[in-house]
């Protein structure tokens, strides 16, 4: 217990040794440089400092109960309180991970408190971006930052503002995504090594970037790969792909907007990905999504278990049989149509007493009871809900207006995959709330299959992993980030786009008719790209 609430309030999750040696391989500074550790745990990176032979190295830690396995001195005492001066060459380490909700009430009221914290620390920032933030501040200009980190302050929308800082104040060097591999004990998050430089004054510095596509535990040998691959991008190449490995130059970040890395090659195969899409921009031949969809979350019953139908429906009584909804859940979704059948579901929640409802719907209640308990205690949202009910319908209207939908999970990895799920869906079907309905309105001429082909096809999907609002390599398709996909509009006028388009519908009306094959899915792969080469976006 006491593990569990240290690594929630101190973020500890301490790096393995071979991972320490790489980071300060990366330092390219000389060895006499000043060197600060901010979290320095047990030790590692000071190990690899001194056998790298540094020696003028501060370190702080805060926890002075860790054991020093290095020999280098460590001064216990919480570096957020140590005054940002500029007298560091280098600064390395692996800063904690501690969500707002868990960082200490001190921490948290000196971030409210202190004009110095605000510019960097809302309400919803962790702990590392406090600790990125204050490393910069305590860099001479030129100096290197080279951290391990997960990947959510490049591209959360509550990161913007430490994103911003940075770069009008130097450079990303370098950046080592690790995807799915697993570095540290009991955490899911997506990992990266990053090196930024201190420097306002350096000019079209290109970001060398590696990215690593697998599910293994991530070894030294990886890190010799990486290290190689590094030398070659350094050496003049531009673009690398070999296996799980990926590298190439991108160009530096221009501002606070999410940090995504596409390389160059992609972008010019793909001409969604040089889009810069914002609602507030109009384009003459695309519409973002929201503007032509209704877009809704899923229903919440509060405690799915409950409401789940458990008997068999002929031996229900009628009144029961018109109280049964079908729910598709996310594991029952695929791409194109649904992988599994919908899910019978309780909904009573148009009747009002508990006498009528266990009178009237004795089986149901038979069900339901046996969970009371569990459901008097489920967050009711402010309102006095009776324990049968689902404690917040909302959307049921989309669900029932529309006759024709697309639901997509409302979030999915796509490493664990490849692809992103968006299923049509055809009558008076339901969900909860892992997943997300989306609703072309009747005035969007090129209509629902349309819409279907474009999300499930490589360019999108392309778009959306690498556009895509993610956190950790887990892409958000709630209401906001499926609104801002842009959804290219057939001009009518041109013949040869009204062909394209009937083909594009022809492919998945045989996909929905008869089952989605490879072939039919390269097929609209390549008529997609085929109508996104003949418009000008």
């Amino acid at each position: 217990m006491e593990k569990v609430l240290k690594v929630k309030t101190l973020g500890q999750y301490f790096t393995p040794k071979f991972v320490g040696e790489f980071m300060v391989s990366l330092i390219t500074k000389p060895k006499d440089s000043s060197v600060l550790e901010p979290c320095a745990g047990s030790g590692v990176f000071l190990s690899a400092l001194y056998k790298a032979g540094f020696r003028n190295v501060t370190a702080y830690e805060i926890v002075s109960s860790l054991p020093n396995y290095s020999p280098i001195k460590i001064i216990y005492q919480d570096f957020l309180k140590v005054e940002p001066e500029e007298r560091y060459d280098v600064i390395i380490g692996n800063p904690p991970y501690v969500r707002w909700k868990n960082i200490r009430h001190e921490w948290k009221e000196e971030f409210r408190r202190s004009n110095y914290w605000r510019a960097t620390m809302s309400g919803l920032a962790d702990l590392t971006y406090a600790f990125i933030y204050h490393s910069i501040n305590m860099l001479k200009e030129g100096g290197e930052l080279v951290f391990i980190t997960p990947i959510f302050w490049m591209e959360t929308v509550y990161g913007a503002r430490l994103r911003d800082y940075m770069i009008k104040r130097g450079y990303l060097e370098l950046i080592v995504n690790f995807n799915e591999m697993k570095i540290f004990e009991g955490v899911s998050s997506t990992i990266v090594i990053f090196k930024y430089v201190k420097n306002q004054k350096a000019k079209d510095v290109k970001v060398k970037v590696v990215n690593l596509h697998t599910k293994e535990p991530l070894t030294p040998q990886h890190l010799k790969e990486v290290k190689e691959l590094l030398h070659r991008l350094s050496s003049g190449e531009t673009y690398i792909k070999d296996g799980i490995y990926e590298a190439f130059i991108h160009e530096q970040p221009k501002d606070g907007e999410p940090w995504r890395f596409v390389p160059q090659i992609t972008s010019i195969q793909n001409p969604l990905l040089s889009l810069q899409v914002s609602p507030l921009l109009h384009f003459t031949r695309i519409s973002l999504l929201g503007s032509i969809a209704e877009i809704g979350n899923g229903m919440i019953s509060g405690l799915d278990e409950a409401f789940r139908l458990k008997t068999d429906i002929s031996t229900l009584t009628d009144n029961e049989k018109t109280h049964i909804i079908y729910v598709y859940k996310a594991f029952t979704l695929d791409r194109f149509i649904p992988g599994r059948k919908p899910i019978p579901y309780i909904y009573v929640n148009d009747v009002a007493r508990e006498e009528k409802f266990k009178e009237k719907y004795p089986n149901f209640y038979k069900q339901l009871v046996i969970y009371k308990e569990r459901l008097l205690k489920r967050y009711n949202y402010g309102r006095d809900i009776p324990w049968w009910h689902w404690v917040f319908p909302r959307n049921k209207h989309l669900f029932e207006s529309y006759e024709d939908k697309i639901f997509v999970p409302s979030k999915e990895r796509y490493d664990t995959k490849g692809y992103f799920r968006f299923t049509y869906i055809k009558g008076l079907y339901y969900a909860t709330q892992d997943v997300t309905v989306i609703c072309p309105k009747p005035l969007f001429r090129e209509g629902i299959l349309y819409l279907l082909a474009l999300l499930n096809s490589a360019p999108y999907q392309e778009y959306i992993k690498h556009k895509g609002f993610t956190r950790g390599g887990v892409n958000d398709f709630s209401e906001k980030p499926l609104a801002t996909i842009p959804i290219i509009k057939i001009d009518w006028n041109s013949i040869e786009e009204r062909r394209i388009y009937e083909e594009i519908v022809n492919i998945v009306k045989t996909m929905i008719a008869d089952g989605v094959k490879d072939s039919l899915k390269e097929e609209l792969n390549n008529t997609v790209l085929k109508l996104l080469s003949i418009i000008k976006l």
